[in-house]
């Protein structure tokens, strides 16, 4: 009877729970500070001691990428010591657990605060069932490892530390992989169980900051780092074989009509990139830093249609990275909107318009899409003719922005690009972002590949062809 009352009671719940779990991420989600840890993750994962105990699921045993994430809330006038807020925490899970979407039930040990042995199942919504087991206890520490039926497989450790000046950390640190295919798809594909713990464990730093009696300093601060253990699997490489062939092959053939399958005419500007970063942090210099970066800038029709009609217009930047070589970034004229810059857009002018990346890149654990807004203000019709003549009068500024796939666009810096220009007969210029890659931001997608193997089959085509030219030119010693 108190089993099919408890079930009955999560149904109620659940759905109400997963309403008020959506509203707090929804708004509290882009207030998390979010960064990478810059450790190895996978050197992580190898110190984890091998635990000679039925029914773990070690991280080496599990699929997919590996993620080490920290969750960090920094607590002043604390009444509580380090170990006393452990101690209170130990006793009741649920007192810091969003209990809306996650309950933690105690099924093997007895009352007391939690001890080496005992065992929890995290009730989650659909099949978030989540069995533990305590592997570790200190007085300022208590580690949980997965057990058999966890979406993930590897261990999460809470721990406290009282801070030389007054106050207390508090910090909650996993080492995890996804246990099967199903986990992989929600965590790494669908990305709902990786937003889900989001939003389960800084709300529950926020209630141990409660719990304390203290103050928090600032806000839950979450750093991740992820590394790929293991080349794609049989599926996946078969799904990137075929949607290689559909472009490669006929790129490769197009190339023999023309130097160019798409953007065949262009002209070359001289660019700087002026960047000042975000309100968050990406742990990537492009969207980090505050610098200067010199550059050059091409500017083309894809399709080369007559200048009275609309095409999509290509803006392809290359600059000089402080310290990893030459950088490329490919955009296109797309939309803004969430949909909309997933998907080409014809232009019939250089400006204003809005020039996206259609693909996406991975900055730590998030995919990200970048993009330049031609500002308001100047109307330069879509034709090389008029470009050329606009920019030899005053520079075109853009604002460089970025998003997560589905998230809103945020500025972090400006471009700026000017004349005089040069053709592509005095300057010629070939790209392949996928080799010449933005420092920490690696292309991500099965499209991504494809890109550059279509990139290289091209190249290969047109130096068979006859086409080739030199697709490197050295950058001007100063923008002008």
């Amino acid at each position: 009877m108190r089993v099919r009352w408890r079930r009955r009671a999560r149904a109620v719940r659940w759905p109400a729970g997963m309403g008020i779990a959506l509203w707090r991420w929804l708004r509290n989600s882009r207030r998390v500070r979010r960064g990478r840890l810059r450790t190895g993750a996978v050197a992580e994962i190898k110190r984890i001691p091998r635990r000679d105990v039925e029914g773990i699921q070690p991280p080496r045993e599990g699929t997919g990428p590996v993620y080490q994430r920290r969750y960090t809330v920094r607590l002043s006038d604390c009444p509580l010591s380090a170990a006393q807020l452990m101690e209170r925490l130990g006793k009741d899970l649920n007192a810091a657990s969003p209990v809306e979407v996650a309950v933690f039930d105690k099924t093997v040990g007895d009352a007391r605060p939690l001890e080496v042995g005992d065992e929890y199942v995290v009730h989650m919504p659909g099949p978030w069932n989540c069995p533990v087991r305590v592997v570790e206890r200190t007085p300022e520490s208590f580690r949980f490892a997965t057990l058999q039926g966890h979406l993930e497989a590897g261990e999460i450790e809470f721990r406290a530390q009282d801070l030389p000046g007054g106050g207390v950390v508090f910090t909650i640190e996993s080492w995890a992989r996804s246990a099967d295919r199903l986990g992989k798809a929600l965590y790494v594909g669908l990305g709902i169980a990786k937003e889900m713990q989001l939003h389960m464990w800084t709300h529950f730093c926020t209630r141990v900051a409660e719990l304390s009696g203290g103050r928090m300093i600032g806000a839950v601060e979450v750093w991740t780092e992820r590394a790929d253990v293991s080349g794609p699997g049989r599926f996946q490489r078969l799904v990137t074989g075929a949607v290689t062939s559909a472009f490669a092959r006929p790129f490769a053939l197009a190339t023999k009509l023309r130097d160019r399958p798409l953007h065949p005419r262009g002209l070359v500007f001289d660019a700087t990139l002026t960047l000042h970063g975000t309100s968050r942090y990406w742990g990537v210099p492009l969207l980090d830093d505050r610098t200067a970066l010199r550059g050059r800038a091409r500017l083309s029709r894809a399709v080369g249609l007559p200048p009275l009609l609309p095409d999509v217009l290509g803006l392809a930047l290359r600059w000089r990275q402080p310290s990893s070589g030459e950088a490329e970034l490919l955009l296109a004229t797309t939309g803004q909107t969430r949909l909309g810059r997933h998907l080409l857009r014809p232009a019939t002018r250089w400006s204003p318009a809005f020039y996206g990346s259609l693909l996406a890149y991975r900055a730590g654990d998030r995919k990200v899409l970048l993009g330049a807004v031609a500002r308001r203000g100047s109307h330069i019709p879509a034709d090389l003719v008029s470009l050329a003549r606009a920019l030899d009068e005053r520079p075109l500024l853009l604002d460089l922005v970025v998003a997560t796939e589905f998230g809103p666009w945020e500025r972090f810096g400006e471009l700026r690009i000017q004349g005089p220009a040069r053709d592509d007969d005095s300057e010629p210029m070939r790209f392949n972002p996928v080799l010449n890659r933005i420092a920490h931001l690696p292309p991500a997608g099965v499209l991504q590949q494809a890109r550059g193997v279509t990139y290289a089959a091209v190249r290969n085509a047109a130096r068979r062809a006859g086409h080739a030219r030199s697709d490197r030119s050295p950058l001007p010693e100063r923008t002008r």
